[in-house]
């Protein structure tokens, strides 16, 4: 790989042969074949082999929400899944614990003290045994991306560029994968079976689904890929790359294809925060800033005038955003109320239920359905599935106004930490998990759409903390004339920003 180069090509394409190594095992013999990633996990708890260990855990993510014709999933890749995310939570966190912790990282501790909040208050809820599962799994994935991705940045064995290849893989995966599967509507279009048994009703068309388990994974999972490459390309690689330029004009198409208007708005707002961002960050360089957002006006421009000529267009984007058939019908669709209602009856009964328990809620990640249940199996507990509406009244439902004062605190704490400490790529997926759980609470899902969103959070704010430290590292070479290896305690005076945000 040459120095100037923006990602690995080799390593891109061992991780994609990686992916469909294991898709293809698992589709030969089941959940089993998923148990070849075990040996490539034991390899990666060498401090010289961290970056190899953040693709095995993003691969398993993955595999977890892929769809399940290309990669079958049954009761030993369940268990599997847990084991491996338990393990790796285990000897990784003991590896960090005690080290220095990174400061682009460490924020997203902050939910910690929620979520020992929920273990106190669950015990008095609907369904506590339920609850303390889905904690427990939500914590241990959690701190199995954390401790990773921690473990990355003290390793200083892996560049920016690597850590490129390894998120290039997945985008791949996902966006190209999920464009290669449109002419097979067999496997890219959930059946209506499966969408009756989630839902209770029947949907009207097909719902493409690409890739993954379900529509309403890929929309939003599609969207903090584009978001994150493109906040990688505008702050760190500074340059236009085809590979990135042709993800970034595939994503809206893919998004669309899927109908899902969460998706769109997330994709839309996590657009605009980027370029928001690039726009009033200082030290990027007038040349490369110019260059961008002349290329967004003019993209913008062109946008707004096709809309505003081209009638089929209006016409298609107004069925899109009230999800109807026709002129006429969508004109009498046109109010916020119909724009609201799929989630409005949701927000109704959530609401219903913190009025009954105002202060402490009635438990993590269970509703009144689950009151009382008569548990048959453990199974039956592990897969309590569970629709939630808004994050604000899912929270205020489960946690009570304590658990929204925490929350609250945690998403402020938080996503003002990142910017202050210029992680704009994390924080550019953090942003995009926020928007989009204002359409569907899927962030402590993490079997489902919530355990691809953090993955991606986590694997940005790594790249963000890698970079940083190697432009201290740069600074320091230059001003010392001096190998920063040389005497590596000194680079913790050093200043971890190449340009400021006002």
């Amino acid at each position: 790989m040459k120095l100037n180069d923006v990602y690995d090509k080799k390593l891109l394409m061992q991780g994609l042969f990686g992916l469909g190594l294991l898709c293809l095992a698992m589709k030969a013999i089941g959940g089993a074949g998923f148990l070849l990633i075990f040996p490539l996990v034991f390899m990666g708890f060498s401090k010289n082999k961290t970056g190899l260990l953040l693709w095995c855990i993003l691969a398993t993510t993955a595999l977890t929400g892929a769809n399940d014709i290309i990669a079958p999933k049954d009761s030993v890749f369940t268990i599997a899944n847990r084991v491996l995310y338990l393990l790796v939570a285990t000897v990784m966190v003991l590896q960090v614990l005690g080290s220095r912790s990174s400061k682009v990282l460490s924020p997203l501790l902050g939910l910690l003290p929620y979520l020992l909040y929920m273990g106190l208050v669950s015990y008095f809820g609907w369904m506590p045994l339920i609850s303390y599962l889905k904690l427990a799994l939500f914590t241990m994935v959690y701190l199995a991306f954390y401790s990773v991705g921690a473990a990355t940045v003290q390793g200083n064995t892996i560049t920016s560029q690597q850590l490129r290849s390894i998120l290039l893989c997945f985008s791949c995966f996902f966006i190209i994968g999920s464009i290669l599967l449109i002419p097979f509507p067999g496997i890219s279009l959930l059946r209506v079976e499966a969408f009756f048994q989630m839902y209770g009703y029947y949907p009207k068309e097909g719902l493409f689904r690409g890739i993954t388990l379900h529509s309403q994974a890929l929309g939003p999972l599609v969207a903090i890929y584009s978001v994150i490459l493109l906040a990688d390309l505008l702050f760190s690689i500074r340059r236009w790359d085809k590979l990135y330029s042709l993800l970034l004009i595939l994503s809206p198409l893919l998004i669309y294809k899927t109908g899902s208007r969460t998706a769109m708005g997330t994709y839309v707002a996590g657009i605009c925060f980027v370029s928001f961002v690039f726009m009033n960050a200082r030290g990027l360089g007038v040349k490369w800033k110019g260059k961008v957002l002349s290329i967004l006006f003019l993209i913008g421009l062109a946008g707004g005038c096709a809309f505003m000529a081209t009638p089929s267009l209006r016409q298609s984007a107004v069925q899109f955003i009230f999800k109807t058939r026709g002129v006429e019908v969508a004109k009498e669709s046109r109010t916020f109320e119909k724009f609201t209602s799929s989630r409005q009856g949701l927000v109704d009964h959530a609401m219903k239920n913190f009025r009954e328990s105002p202060w402490i809620g009635n438990g993590f990640q269970v509703s009144e359905m689950q009151r009382d249940m008569r548990v048959t199996s453990w199974k039956q507990l592990l897969t309590a599935p569970i629709e939630k509406g808004v994050w604000f009244a899912a929270v205020l439902e489960e946690g009570g106004i304590f658990g929204m004062i925490l929350m609250c605190i945690f998403w402020l704490f938080t996503f003002f930490a990142l910017l202050q400490r210029h992680a704009f790529i994390g924080a550019s997926g953090f942003f995009v998990l926020f928007v989009s759980n204002f359409g569907e609470f899927t962030m402590f899902s993490m079997s489902g759409t919530g355990g691809l969103l953090w993955a991606m959070i986590f694997m940005g704010l790594t790249m963000d903390a890698v970079r940083l430290k190697q432009e201290a590292q740069f600074r320091y070479s230059v001003f010392t004339s001096q190998s920063p290896a040389d005497n590596p305690s000194n680079l913790v005076s050093l200043p971890m920003q190449s340009y400021r945000l006002y």
